[in-house]
């Protein structure tokens, strides 16, 4: 363990020490970087989207957007402009989106954090520090809606990250019309810098056409802030409020009727966030709750491994990508991460998913100079006995070279038990677009180290190499985990296993076919072996083709050959049971995705073949019904046939999403969920009015139906429990 603490600290000392002396190179590129000037003012624009404005006219427009899909390079089909103000509180954006048939522009949704996929939108990309690789990203659409998220080492980094700021759009009938207004107390930037990363990029749906401010490729997308223009001119920024203090009150009823037991409580408590350093923030969360927390997701389980909820608490997911560890390419999906060192869902939920109160608190979390710096230390309640616990989570990284990164990681305390328990790694991140000239590779190693009374130090290590751009796409990654490796602030879905993956997609683009825009054919594999070298799982998937028409549809067809060797009997979802032993089989999955411009959007597709000692089939769909811009909805539904040798049974889960958008700022949600499984209904409503920038209020209703004939029939609910929940909270800055 000295060993490996020691090759840790002297590979973050030797790059900074390299670093130091040889600072990264300054841009290269041949392409000049787009440009444009903001302009100080003493009176900021109205944000209503009617763009009348006469402060307006004081900037500079901005150049041409450039088209990236469906041929790059090119001017975009609709003209489009933006200029840039600011005054000592905040940066003001105004957009010109210009549309030759504006009774066309597509605005369906209004909800706030709502990816608005299938709408005409803009997203915009800022990078205050200038470092080439953080910063922060929005998204608008014509109707407001708000969208925004941290950009981390130049990849989008999760819509974890709300922040206080105001957009509105319109529509006329020479296009549709935004105004954006960022106070600067919302984001970290540095004063004495003058210039700023920053992009565009505007989808004009109905023709599925893209097209950024300044592009470097199709393959960059708005988040590589290393490839992204500059606002320049930004001179004399006021002080920003160093505190934010936001107190909440809630109210709880709840009402199991199984005991008969009720309880009706309430609780005040907030967090309280200091600005260190301008990119440095600490935050105490005192009583920390999670009332207007979304339900997770329903999930079946036909694996022989426990399956991961993602994190959906706000506490946890602001600034999250800080956090974050291995692979650059595993963070927008936490299933290519073989195991994560830290998984927040640990901490104030037990192993059975039961919420445990968080007493206290404490986050700081920023970066300063080429160092990101995240701490992470709370108090649990009581539970199960155990008394007060505690848990600690610390992630250093460093940037080098020009998109690189090289770090370490630790975590200390197991909420579950009285353990001593502690993990640490290590790990080095290599990105570069400037492969071949314009190209993207990425490289990474890391390695993991755990500890606890029980198992002593066990480990886990792995690299991997991927090279992602626009005609090929090709990746190798290899890790290994210890059997007893199963960090206790973390997440390991499989232990005592060697992992050799690769892939590689070619994915060219049609001239010839009208109505082909491109196509994919790709070759995916997997091989699992014990860490003593015996076969244990393969996976060979091989796309035949992937289509990509001109209209938005998808259309694609996979061959699956699988090996599996489970050691011993293990049960499915549903109650079947597949004896040890060794299997083969292949299964086919036809997909057909719809496109977003339609009125009806989302996708279907229908899997069959063998599975282990028996057949599987599965049907599923995912379509979303959007009317108007008041109305969102959609319904998810998957069914599971098994044919095995000593049962047949199906399994279902199926949901309905309802959302009424009332504004940008207020919306009411309802979910509705049901497996035929536990043959149990759950229900969900959430309302939601940020009635002013910062002050929230909200109105949750939850209850779980049963079936009084032990999963026979649906028409016999009853209600098992409910819980209704009243929270508002608001934010004051000083």
């Amino acid at each position: 363990m000295t060993r490996f603490l020691l090759i840790g600290a002297a590979l973050l000392s030797f790059t900074s020490r390299t670093l130091a002396a040889n600072p990264a190179p300054a841009n290269t590129d041949t392409k000049p970087r787009a440009t444009i000037k903001a302009v100080k003012v003493d009176t900021p624009p109205v944000i209503d989207g009617i763009m009348d404005d006469e402060v307006w006219n004081l900037a500079p427009k901005s150049s041409p957007f450039v088209q990236d899909d469906p041929v790059h390079g090119v001017p975009m089909t609709e003209r489009t402009e933006f200029r840039v103000l600011y005054d000592d509180k905040a940066l003001y954006l105004g957009f010109w989106c210009f549309d030759s048939e504006p009774n066309k522009i597509l605005a369906r949704t209004m909800s706030r954090d709502d990816w608005p996929d299938a709408d005409d939108f803009l997203i915009i990309s800022i990078d205050p520090f200038l470092d080439r690789r953080n910063g922060y990203m929005f998204a608008v659409n014509p109707n407001g809606s708000r969208f925004d998220a941290i950009i981390n080492n130049n990849a989008y980094a999760g819509s974890s990250w709300d922040t206080i700021w105001d957009c509105r759009g319109k529509v006329t009938n020479k296009g549709w019309f935004c105004e954006f207004k960022l106070p600067f107390d919302s984001i970290a930037f540095a004063r004495n810098k003058t210039t700023w990363g920053f992009n565009v990029e505007r989808t004009i749906r109905r023709k599925n056409e893209e097209g950024k401010w300044h592009s470097e490729g199709r393959h960059l997308s708005t988040s590589a802030m290393a490839n992204a223009g500059e606002i320049r001119g930004l001179k004399g920024l006021g002080k920003v409020n160093k505190w934010d203090v936001t107190p909440y009150a809630v109210g709880k009823y709840q009402h199991d009727n199984l005991s008969g037991d009720g309880n009706t409580l309430g609780e005040f408590g907030g967090d309280i966030s200091y600005r260190l350093a301008p990119n440095i923030n600490a935050t105490l969360s005192v009583n920390t709750d999670f009332a207007e927390t979304e339900v997770d997701t329903r999930q079946l389980n036909f694996t022989r491994f426990s399956l991961m909820y993602p994190e959906k608490r706000d506490f946890f997911l602001r600034d999250s990508g800080i956090f974050s560890f291995g692979p650059l390419q595993s963070r927008s999906s936490s299933s290519d991460m073989p195991s994560t060192p830290f998984f927040s869902r640990t901490i104030g939920l037990t192993r059975r998913g039961m919420p445990v109160p968080i007493d206290l608190a404490t986050k700081i979390t920023g970066r300063v100079g080429d160092y990101n710096i995240g701490m992470i230390g709370a108090m649990l309640d009581d539970h199960d006995d155990l008394g007060s616990q505690n848990a600690f989570v610390t992630r250093i990284s460093r940037n080098v070279l020009e998109q690189s990164s090289v770090g370490m990681i630790s975590t200390l305390g197991d909420p579950n038990s009285n353990m001593n328990a502690y993990m640490i790694g290590t790990d080095f991140n290599f990105r570069t677009t400037k492969f071949l000239t314009d190209k993207t590779l990425r490289a990474s190693v890391y390695s993991m180290a755990n500890y606890d009374d029980t198992t002593d130090w066990s480990y886990a290590h792995g690299t991997g190499l991927s090279y992602p751009n626009e005609f090929i796409d090709a990746r190798l990654s290899y890790y290994q985990i210890d059997d007893e490796f199963k960090p206790k602030l973390g997440y390991t879905r499989r232990t005592n296993i060697r992992k050799y993956s690769s892939g590689i997609s070619v994915r060219p683009r049609t001239e010839t076919i009208s109505w082909l825009r491109k196509y994919h054919i790709s070759y995916y594999n997997s091989l699992y072996t014990t860490m003593d070298n015996q076969m244990e799982s393969q996976k060979h998937s091989l796309y035949i083709p992937y289509l990509d028409f001109e209209s938005g549809f998808d259309f694609s067809f996979e061959i699956e050959r699988e090996f599996d060797r489970p050691d011993r009997d293990f049960t499915v979802s549903g109650g079947a049971k597949v004896p040890a032993g060794e299997y083969w089989w292949t299964d086919y999955n036809f997909d057909i995705d719809l496109p977003d411009a339609g009125l009806f959007n989302g996708g279907f597709g229908y899997v069959f073949g063998d599975w282990y000692h028996g057949e599987k089939d599965t049907i599923y769909a995912r379509v979303g019904y959007d009317p108007f811009k008041w109305l969102n909805t959609s319904v998810r539904y998957s069914h599971n046939g098994f044919e095995l040798p000593d049962t047949e049974f199906d399994a279902q889960v199926s949901s309905l999403n309802l959302r009424f958008n009332f504004t940008p700022d207020m919306g009411w949600s309802h979910l509705v969920q049901h497996d035929n499984i536990s043959d149990s209904v759950g229900y969900s409503t959430r309302f939601f009015w940020e009635f002013q920038p910062g002050k929230k209020a909200y109105v949750v209703f939850r209850q779980n139906y049963g079936d009084e004939d032990d999963g026979s029939s649906l028409r016999d609910l009853y209600v098992r429990n409910s819980e209704l929940s009243i929270k508002a909270q608001t934010t004051f800055r000083f």
